[in-house]
């Protein structure tokens, strides 16, 4: 970068030349005098250097053919210990990946199985004088476990359900859909009157660790439960737990958990405490879905 376009050596002997001239209003440079001649042999020794390196091209690959014989040399007298924690940390590796596998087909079957459960208790009631369903169906092509099975009485459906949960429940005791078949089951003995039942079944799903919008229909179910064994101070502890899940959410969650307090302080017989309920949910929310039953049992109420 020092005297470009000059020959070597050329800065030296204008040096040379302006010896004991004054100087004429700058410093004399030392770029040319000084810097020049070592900038010059740091890039002669660099060359050199450059050669040198470029006549071994291979030195990188020898510095790691060298840690590898160093290394073999090390792990020689220690080669089967060594060999076992590989060999054992690739097992337990691929034992992880084969076990994540299972449980992910696991819970493919467990969701398929239950699926149908649920199909079948949401399936509507067949017509009276329908005897057909599953002949027309299978007449379609359909194989026997894609028919959904219909009934035409509530109470064989019911019971149907409650037979198929707890074969699904024995038959998948890890499932992760334990909480969800709890709430289910609880559902169909709640439908069949057997409010005890029901009552395990609902505590079964709760002490499982339901979904908090699932927590919420498994607390009303307790509040139907206990309302059919006429255990009022039980039943208004479970509005009060709705009230509790409906904290997470708002709208439609918080009305229904208010309505249920309110109609169950209707049945206990206290007629003032379940207007004032009624109306609290009538003036926060004006457009509720709950807006006519409400308007309804208001009307009945004051009737009285």
């Amino acid at each position: 970068m020092w005297g470009h376009g000059q020959p070597r050596g050329a800065g030296s002997q204008a040096g040379q030349g302006d010896k004991g001239r004054a100087p004429r209003g700058r410093v004399p440079s030392l770029s040319l005098t000084l810097v020049g001649p070592f900038c010059y042999s740091l890039a002669a020794v660099s060359k050199n250097k450059i050669a040198e390196e470029l006549k071994q091209p291979d030195q990188f690959v020898d510095f790691w053919t060298h840690a590898w014989q160093r290394a073999a040399a090390f792990l020689g007298p220690r080669k089967k210990p060594v060999l076992a924690i590989v060999v054992a940390g690739g097992v337990v590796m691929i034992g992880a990946a084969v076990m994540n596998k299972i449980d992910n087909d696991k819970r493919i079957v467990d969701s398929q199985s239950f699926a149908r459960i649920q199909e079948m208790a949401t399936a509507d009631l067949l017509p009276a004088d329908d005897d057909k369903n599953a002949a027309a169906l299978a007449a379609l092509g359909k194989k026997a476990d894609e028919i959904v099975r219909r009934f035409k009485l509530a109470s064989e459906r019911e019971g149907a359900v409650l037979t198929d949960v707890d074969q699904f429940l024995s038959s998948h005791p890890s499932t992760h859909l334990k909480p969800e078949a709890l709430l289910l089951k609880g559902a169909a003995l709640l439908a069949s009157g057997k409010f005890d039942d029901a009552v395990s079944a609902y505590k079964g799903a709760l002490d499982a660790k339901l979904d908090t919008r699932l927590r919420f229909l498994a607390n009303e179910g307790l509040v139907y439960a206990y309302e059919g064994k006429s255990d009022w101070d039980s039943a208004l502890s479970a509005a009060n737990a709705l009230s509790t899940d409906a904290q997470s959410f708002q709208g439609f969650f918080k009305e229904r958990a208010t309505y249920q307090k309110a109609r169950l302080t209707e049945r206990k017989g206290d007629k003032a405490g379940a207007v004032k309920l009624y109306r609290e949910i009538l003036d926060k929310v004006a457009d509720s879905p709950l807006h006519e039953t409400i308007t309804d049992r208001l009307a009945l109420l004051e009737a009285k």
